[in-house]
């Protein structure tokens, strides 16, 4: 987020502002200005750390039980809160989200993080700009932060932020911990810390409604007892899956690792894992949008447009590239199983085909309890197995199926980015590239010798042919669309776009097709979707007495289709496959312990757009008439329940450029400006205020 921008030359042309913390200084500093309402800006208790651990570089007594609170989510909810009351959070937040940082699963996830941590605390001028580091530590970053770009953000090692934690742990422990420890609310924390820890279990939650089942899996909706969240839940039987992974019994909790590995934002979150005796639960966000395959089908023009597929693109993108980063290969993208979240972003889901090239990229790594996954950067192995699905699978595995396994040549990363360009072009075209139904003559030929009545080792054929002669694209596609599509659907994998083995993934950020897409933000979601799915109405009735009368549904509903006994236990050896299942992410704690807003609200990307110059000057009556309000409801009305009677409200404001924990303050700063005897707001002097 860089600083305020200058008023345009323009006067027609809008203005923009993207540092949150200055906008909110100038709301507070209006206060001191004639006839406005007294808002006092609260004073900042800072203090000069001195290096952390003193000249011998470890920590003391009273930082390193700072520490290990702090690496705790019941802790950190505590400090966090204390920090808060005594106004020393910038400290606290700096810390957690340092951790986040340490703890990203991958190189491009750690550069976007370090850049927004040097913006919010570290920059001059930034927004939670932080007391107590020096000049010379400032003048490390700016250098080191100027550095990422240079070396495409391998430099953003786990220690990258090593100097300013150490700053940051003893500034937090003099003027934070020490009095946290003499205050009511130690004694309150060690009480909470002692209550929190259960296990998750079935009694949790509470069961809406059945999704889906099949095999010897069942999808339904969950709701948790103790914080009100939705939940898909999905239910395994564990002798299926016993069965199933009988000759790799190392296998069974595949799925389960790469979703507890996966950290994205594009990426399907596991919040839960636990088990019954007789059945292995997985409990991941519930995701109501559908998928492309749906949003394909509801087309009217029987193809998205390229505004819409080009958000599309580079959020798969990126979560694909998440997981090599993490030496996974997904192997099954297609629309169906690229979910949309109500905000309209993309969701990678179901990684039931999803392998590792290199089982060490699954360690995890530290002590005391306290662990995370070691994000090295994997090298370049193959696999030989062929999956996928019919018609996303790339040339180098449909030709591994013509021959031995032993003679196999493999593939890398380079199929996923072949899956991702015939998606791509499905969604931009409505019809996949090398399917019968394309546009070409070769497979209408073929089809009249009913093309399904040939061996699999025919068709198999038939498709590299296809595949060898191209592709041709609809007139409606821009060049630069063909071209990344054209790129993508390369036969040889290390032509292919993303596949470089120099530049890798930043060769596909850089093709043209993304020239309007800013990856750092996109990276954090501070990029807002412009097409939001339509949304089924949530169910919120609690359906099932128990997990027990929710199965007994299943049960009746799937009667002639159940082929296993749903109630029967592995026996005692059997169970030892199951010993490391249970799970609750750090993440969800720190949501449901409240971290999560809080840190949240601190985040919020501004992008403000205000009236045009010459239209500077309007009336609070004028502007509450927009809204369908008076002043004088508006004035009666609490600031809360006329955000709920009237979202023009809230859209209203938030074109003035501040949202959420920022929209009290300015809608405090109108009500007092609207007692001025003019009733007016002269806005050219509101923007001098703010610096603008």
């Amino acid at each position: 987020m860089g600083s305020a921008a200058s008023v345009p030359s323009d006067p027609n042309s809008t203005l923009r502002l993207q540092t949150p913390s200055r906008i909110v200084a100038a709301f507070l500093n209006l206060a001191n200005k004639p006839h406005h309402a007294p808002l006092v800006a609260a004073k900042t208790q800072w203090k000069i750390a001195q290096p952390y651990g003193g000249n011998h570089g470890e920590p003391s007594t009273n930082e390193q039980e700072l520490l290990n609170m702090l690496h705790d989510p019941v802790g950190q909810k505590h400090i966090g809160a204390f920090a808060k009351k005594i106004l020393t959070s910038e400290t606290f937040f700096c810390w957690v989200e340092i951790k986040e940082f340490r703890e990203a699963p991958s190189i491009g996830y750690r550069k976007s993080m370090a850049k927004l941590i040097y913006r919010k605390y570290i920059k001059n001028g930034s927004t939670m700009a932080l007391g107590s580091i020096t000049s010379e530590l400032i003048a490390l970053y700016d250098k080191n932060i100027a550095d990422l770009d240079v070396k495409h953000g391998t430099s953003a090692t786990v220690d990258f932020f090593d100097p300013l934690m150490n700053n940051i742990v003893a500034d937090m422990c003099k003027s934070t911990f020490l009095r946290f420890k003499t205050s009511p609310e130690y004694e309150a924390y060690k009480k909470d810390l002692k209550d929190t820890y259960n296990k998750v279990t079935i009694e949790d939650f509470e069961y809406l409604e059945l999704l889906g089942s099949g095999g010897f899996g069942r999808v339904v909706h969950a709701r948790k007892k103790s914080t009100g969240k939705h939940y898909a839940m999905k239910i395994q039987l564990k002798t299926g899956l016993l069965d199933e992974h009988h000759d790799q019994l190392s296998q069974i909790t595949s799925e389960k690792d790469i979703l507890q590995i996966c950290h994205n934002p594009f990426v399907l979150d596991m919040h839960y894992s636990f088990q019954t005796p007789a059945h292995a639960i997985i409990v991941t966000e519930l995701v109501r949008g559908g998928d492309l395959g749906d949003v394909l089908k509801a087309s009217r023009d029987g193809y998205l447009h390229e505004d819409r597929v080009r958000l599309y693109a580079a959020e798969i993108g990126m979560a694909i590239n998440h997981m090599h980063e993490l030496g996974l290969v997904y192997r099954d993208l297609k629309p169906g199983n690229v979910l949309l979240g109500e905000d309209g972003h993309v969701i990678l889901a179901d990684m039931g085909l999803a392998a590792g090239f290199d089982p060490t990229k699954l360690k995890k790594v530290g002590d005391s309890g306290h662990y995370r996954y070691e994000p090295v950067m994997p090298k370049l192995t193959r696999r030989k197995t062929t999956v996928g699905t019919r018609g996303y699978m790339a040339p180098e595995i449909i030709s591994g199926k013509l021959v031995k396994r032993d003679q196999r040549p493999g593939y890398t990363f380079a199929v996923d980015f072949w899956s991702l360009g015939v998606t791509m072009f499905e969604l931009m075209c409505g019809f996949q590239p090398f399917s019968m139904h394309s546009n070409g003559n070769f497979f209408q030929e073929v089809a009249n010798e009913e093309i399904f009545r040939l061996s699999p080792r025919t068709q198999h054929k038939i498709e590299l042919q296809k595949m060898a002669q191209g592709v041709t694209f609809p007139l409606h596609l821009t060049r630069n669309a063909q071209d990344f599509l054209k790129r993508l659907l390369e036969v040889s994998p290390e032509h292919r776009l993303g596949c470089n083995s120099e530049k890798g993934f930043a060769e596909f950020m850089e093709h043209s097709f993304f020239e309007t897409i800013d990856w750092e933000k996109l990276m954090m979601k501070h990029i807002d979707s412009k097409f939001k799915p339509a949304l089924p109405l949530l169910s919120d009735k609690k359906i099932y007495n128990s997990y027990e009368h929710m199965m007994s549904h299943f049960d009746m509903r799937d009667k002639d289709f159940i082929r296993h006994d749903w109630y029967a236990d592995p026996d005692p050896e059997m169970q030892k496959h199951f010993d490391t299942w249970d799970f609750i992410s750090q993440y969800t704690l720190r949501a449901e312990l409240g971290i999560a807003k809080e840190l949240d609200e601190t985040n919020i990307p501004i992008n403000l757009q205000v009236w045009p110059i010459k239209t500077r000057t309007c009336s609070m009556g004028n502007l509450f008439a927009m809204c369908g309000f008076s002043t004088k409801q508006s004035r009666e009305a609490s600031f809360n329940k006329a955000l709920h009677l009237n979202d023009s409200l809230l859209k209203a404001l938030k074109e003035l450029g501040l949202e959420h924990n920022h929209l009290y303050a300015l809608y405090q700063i109108f009500s007092a400006m609207d007692r001025d005897k003019s009733g007016e707001i002269n806005m050219l002097e509101f923007f001098d205020y703010i610096g603008l």
